[in-house]
């Protein structure tokens, strides 16, 4: 064999072994990704989506499409354009704006007695459908104040300078470091930081209500 030959042999068998195990590799990780996900209890699944969504769970993140599960403790999240809607077991829905980022708490699943949505940043609307039990309500932790929802369908996201809050039904007490406010069907707040108190509850016009559905796909 020529010594251009014996070369021509030794990168052609370098090149498949470095094929191979990136293609092992590749493997290994969306079946460890997929084994973290299926360790933990499934919470619901996507039922709608536009543009870029995903979950993530410590170092594991997988992008989201329809039908796929979510699970305790993930993270999920949209990037610009994006809007996402999670049906859960439970009867609760979930919905997502652009660039939102949510946090499925431990305690979803295992008869919640805290928060068990932390709102990172971004829109969201929440329906508690059947989740909610009269003795232990459900919490949503925003960055702002925590949310205590009673038979709530329930919107957060920001408008220019504040974080609002608004009822669709049912009963909502917000409530932060400075003080609380209970807000009833048609009603919204302001917050601006947690030791801010929230603002007067004000009946929202037609126009933000509209702009608020928008946010979240609705």
């Amino acid at each position: 064999m020529t010594r251009r030959g014996f070369a021509h042999r030794l990168i052609s068998t370098a090149a498949l072994t470095a094929t191979v195990s990136t293609s092992l590799a590749t493997s290994f990780g969306l079946a460890a990704g997929a084994a973290a996900a299926t360790d933990r209890t499934a919470l619901g699944s996507v039922k709608q989506m536009r543009q870029l969504a995903g979950a993530t769970f410590g170092k594991e993140t997988r992008l989201l499409h329809l039908d796929d599960k979510v699970f305790q403790r993930d993270l999920l999240w949209t990037r610009d354009g994006g809007q996402l809607l999670v049906a859960m077991l439970d009867g609760s829905a979930l919905s997502l704006g652009e660039n939102a980022e949510v946090r499925l708490d431990e305690s979803l699943g295992n008869n919640p007695v805290s928060s068990f949505l932390h709102v990172i940043g971004g829109a969201f609307r929440f329906n508690s459908g059947n989740a909610e039990k009269p003795a232990t309500p459900p919490k949503i932790n925003t960055p702002f104040a925590i949310l205590s929802l009673r038979g709530t369908d329930v919107f957060g996201g920001r408008f220019e300078k504040s974080y609002d809050i608004f009822v669709f039904s049912g009963e909502v007490e917000v409530r932060n470091d400075a003080g609380a406010v209970i807000l009833k069907p048609g009603y919204g707040t302001s917050l601006t930081a947690r030791n801010v108190p929230p603002t007067r509850p004000k009946v929202w016009g037609d126009a933000k209500v509209k702009r608020a559905r928008a946010m979240v796909g609705d």
